[in-house]
């Protein structure tokens, strides 16, 4: 039971990366790490803090790069050194994280099957060493190569065997295809055989992806505040009026880092735009909420105002509590405490908010306690 009183899963944290792994690549592929690195360290140059969080009660450690491989950011010790992430649980009152790892595009990295096969097979079992630390404790979601469905669809079958992960996450869609797509129905049955989460983060922000929207927009405050809820708005459709949840009825989906307060209005939409023009729709058969309710799960930060809204609008199960660590927008090592102190959401919500949602939607044990 965490220190505020709750017993607390937090359904989307970050890190887990040990600070060498991508030189533990298969050496073949090095020339192709390289350039993927510099195309990322240009890609999110002007990102606050390098990403990480910025926060004078918050001390991060420099560490210098060893080579042109690793990048010149302070972080915090815990996103690389499990050891460390337990007292960061502790203080800020997280009984189970489970982790994301970075969300770079190595889901088609360079646009080459092989590289991008290679790259999420080396992050996966670099974080799974990460995981091993506290394995009750900490858990994991995979990064596949989905530009090459099948060797996704077997990724996560690895990860899942050998390593226990819950989950796994892919963007919103992936280069000119969205997540309906037919080709990656070897990948939603792989998950759904296994009982095994879907997660989508982020839009179309990573290099070599195909933009949505962001195009538009000339800064990060823009590029950030868009994509990554209306990368979830797509997503959304797409397992909904996209037949994913047709086809797939167990899946469980979480959509995350996008909010929570554009789902009421989007379901009500699509719903509306259903019932005038359900020929366009024949994959589904029914409203498009009603496949989301009971599998759809979004992330909430702690301070969000529609969170009330959205729970009893919508339904109980639908938000999960986050942290966000260590991100340059994140409220560590405040996160719980400012969500389990808030006076308008009541407290009979707030079991679901810090626990049995995610609980639910990783397939992850609650103590009868909790």
């Amino acid at each position: 039971m965490g220190r505020f009183g709750h017993y607390v899963i937090d359904a989307d944290g970050h890190g887990g990366e040990p600070l060498d792994w991508r030189r533990r690549i298969p050496s073949e592929f090095l020339p192709q790490m390289r350039t993927w690195v510099r195309s990322l360290k240009e890609k999110y140059k002007d990102i606050p803090g390098g990403g990480m969080q910025i926060n004078v009660e918050n001390p991060r450690e420099v560490v210098r790069p060893a080579d042109d491989l690793d990048f010149d950011v302070p972080m915090r010790a815990g996103m690389y050194d499990p050891a460390q992430r337990l007292p960061d649980m502790d203080l800020e009152g997280i009984d189970v994280a489970v982790l994301f790892p970075p969300g770079s595009g190595e889901e088609w990295a360079l646009s080459d099957p092989k590289f991008s096969i290679a790259v999420c097979r080396t992050l996966n079992d670099a974080r799974a060493e990460y995981a091993s630390f506290a394995p009750d404790r900490l858990k994991l979601v995979a990064k596949l190569p989905m530009i090459e469905p099948a060797a996704a669809a077997e990724e996560l079958e690895r990860c899942v065997a050998e390593h226990g992960f819950v989950g796994m996450v892919t963007a919103t869609h992936i280069r000119e295809k969205n997540l309906d797509d037919p080709s990656f129905d070897p990948v939603w049955r792989t998950a759904e055989r296994l009982g095994v989460a879907v997660c989508t983060h982020g839009g179309g922000q990573a290099p070599g992806q195909v933009p949505v929207v962001i195009d538009r927009f000339d800064s990060r405050l823009g590029i950030h505040a868009v994509t990554h809820p209306l990368g979830a708005m797509q997503a959304v459709f797409n397992f909904t009026v996209g037949g994913i949840w047709a086809r797939f009825p167990e899946l469980r989906v979480g959509f995350m880092e996008a909010g929570v307060g554009w789902l009421p209005f989007w379901l009500e939409r699509l719903d509306g735009h259903w019932e005038l023009m359900p020929e366009q729709a024949p994959e589904i058969d029914r409203c498009p909420s009603e496949y989301f309710a009971g599998r759809g799960f979004l992330t909430t930060e702690p301070d969000e105002k529609m969170v009330r809204y959205v729970l009893e609008s919508v339904g109980r199960e639908t938000i999960c509590y986050s942290s966000d660590y260590c991100h340059w927008d994140c409220a560590f090592p405040d996160s719980v405490s400012q969500l389990g102190g808030r006076d308008d959401v009541p407290e009979e919500l707030k079991k679901p908010l810090f626990s049995a949602n995610a609980a639910k939607l990783y397939g992850l044990p609650l103590p009868q306690a909790a």
